[in-house]
């Protein structure tokens, strides 16, 4: 009982600054929210949803549609399925380490890496993420080929059935799945090269490969009869593509994220090497699967010209997996080798518990500046839901963002204003152009940590949407709102170290903020200001 609770004790721990601080966010929940409410009723309509983008991804917008429908516009609700898809994946890691050849103390210390780590803080605390979606049917896929290689032949078709359906739908809520086939053919060459032939090793990667195929062969059926145009067409998909300009600068972001949040791969790599586990070729192999997963999941973002944290969710769970085989291996093995060896064992696991702490520290951080986010975002929404009757709202944003889409989503279908107008329109000599009454809306931002989890803002451009406040209709008008938020941050940015090194067609600048050391301890500030503007002051009441 204790083993089976202990994924959902230490999910609730992770979550529970998030579950004591509920709040949707600006980026995807407001569409989620929406998409919901539009598709009750006739769920079909999930395979013709934001057909101009090029993505076809109908099992994510079922599955948080379903949520929205059944919780409504309730954060907390939507945050408690998050604990459970967490206490989730932290079971099928720990089934999967054990399935490895891993121990009970092992498969615990894989699922608190993966719990602790910074792309499952940003994945978990915040909603209408795909990934722990996708990595939840992908793993249900992997222990159904897994348990495929053992079952009987009845049992063994139906497992492998089961493994086709969840990956299935792992293609179908995030279309980066497709990397699961060069990963499982990968698998099955490692387990050939070893001379696995006709072992476990080599039945699960054929199993996982014939599961990965034939799901990505539905999805593509699937897609091709639904999908409004091509994946090269659209006007989101069209931007994958494998460009020098693109490549190199994406690679240097996935780098400068590996050093800032999973640096305790490097000695952990050395630990591998110098304790005499890669002698052993039944401890060999569980490690060359980890490591072919994690290189996949890193190469299929290469060609793509954005990099988020929560992107390398699947990586942290084979990085996890990684780190908790060799360590335990490591500590069995220190007790067999020579005093000189043991100290060298020792010093290096030191190092890797140091780099460790510096990536829970930097994951913390995440968290911290999340919440702060959220909290000022839902400040503005409940002020905002509280103005007069049809008022004009004028977004000081530049360049146009998802804040534009999102504000009016959130304030139609959590505040109940659909009576409300945000609009977002530009001069030509780029100032906000202001005709009548309206509220303008300007963000502050100070002190913002670089990279951290994703914010639609920027603090250059936050400062030119300030600067231009004076060029709105002559003046920045009545204020009546300003509200700031502030929390304390402590960012140790080992990335920061490959900035001198990188060349310039792989650097990108804005993961290299000037005046920030190794050592970045700052108070970050996020909030929102308000202006009224072209009216009657002693004739409107102000909004409270």
């Amino acid at each position: 009982m204790a083993r089976a609770l202990a994924p959902l004790a230490l999910a609730a721990v992770v979550m529970l600054p998030r579950l004591a601080s509920p709040q949707f966010g600006l980026l995807d929940d407001g569409l989620t929210l929406q998409t919901g409410r539009e598709l009750q009723g006739r769920w079909a309509g999930v395979l013709d949803l934001i057909p101009e983008t090029g993505r076809f991804f109908p099992a994510y917008w079922l599955a948080y549609s379903g949520i929205a429908v059944v919780a409504g516009a309730r954060p907390l609700a939507f945050f408690a399925v998050n604990v459970l898809l967490l206490a989730a994946l932290l079971a099928i890691l720990a089934r999967l380490v054990r399935l490895a050849g891993g121990s009970g103390l092992q498969a615990m210390l894989a699922s608190v890496l993966f719990a602790v780590c910074g792309p499952a803080v940003e994945a978990f605390y915040t909603l209408s993420k795909a990934e722990p979606l996708q990595l939840l049917w992908i793993g249900v896929a992997l222990l159904a080929a897994a348990g495929a290689t053992a079952a009987a032949s009845a049992g063994r078709a139906a497992l492998l059935v089961l493994g086709v359906v969840a990956s299935f739908l792992a293609h179908a809520t995030k279309e980066t799945s497709v990397v699961l086939v060069p990963i499982s053919l990968g698998w099955l060459l490692v387990a050939r090269a070893s001379g696995a032939r006709a072992t476990r090793w080599e039945r699960f990667a054929v199993g996982s490969l014939v599961v990965s195929v034939l799901g990505a062969a539905a999805y593509a059926a699937v897609r091709w009869r639904y999908a409004a145009l091509a994946l090269g067409d659209g006007s989101y998909t069209r931007a994958y593509a494998l460009h020098a300009d693109t490549a190199g600068p994406a690679l240097f972001r996935i780098v400068a994220w590996l050093a800032r949040d999973f640096a305790v791969l490097l000695p952990v790599i050395a630990l591998a090497m110098i304790s005499g586990v890669l002698r052993d070729a039944d401890r060999r192999r569980p490690l060359a699967y980890a490591l072919v997963w994690m290189l996949g999941w890193l190469a299929i973002y290469v060609p793509w010209p954005a990099t988020f944290e929560y992107y390398l969710l699947p990586f942290a769970l084979g990085a996890s997996a990684f780190a908790a085989l060799v360590a335990g291996d490591a500590w069995h093995r220190r007790r067999t080798v020579s005093p000189a060896r043991r100290r060298l064992i020792d010093g290096v696991l030191a190092v890797a518990l140091l780099l460790l702490s510096t990536g829970v520290v930097n994951a913390a951080t995440d968290g911290r500046v999340q919440l702060t986010v959220d909290r000022a975002n839902a400040d503005l929404v409940r002020f905002l839901g509280r103005l007069p009757p049809r008022s004009r709202i004028v977004a000081n944003m530049t360049p146009v963002n998802e804040y534009h889409f999102e504000l009016p989503m959130h304030l139609a279908e959590i505040a109940g204003r659909s009576d409300l107008v945000v609009e977002r329109r530009l001069a030509p000599d780029g100032a906000r152009a202001v005709d009548g009454e309206a509220f303008v809306v300007t963000a502050r931002l100070d002190g913002q940590p670089v990279p951290t989890v994703r914010i639609a803002l920027h603090e250059p451009g936050v400062r030119g949407d300030n600067a231009r406040l004076d060029a709105i209709a002559g003046g920045p008008g009545e204020r009546v709102y300003a509200s700031a938020r502030r929390t304390r941050l402590l960012e140790i940015g080992w990335q920061r170290l490959l900035c001198p090194l990188a060349v310039r067609p792989l650097l990108d600048p804005t993961y290299c903020p000037a005046q920030r050391g190794v050592l970045d301890r700052r108070t970050f500030t996020y909030g929102w200001q308000v202006h009224r503007l072209g009216h009657d002051q002693a004739g409107r009441k102000r909004p409270t």
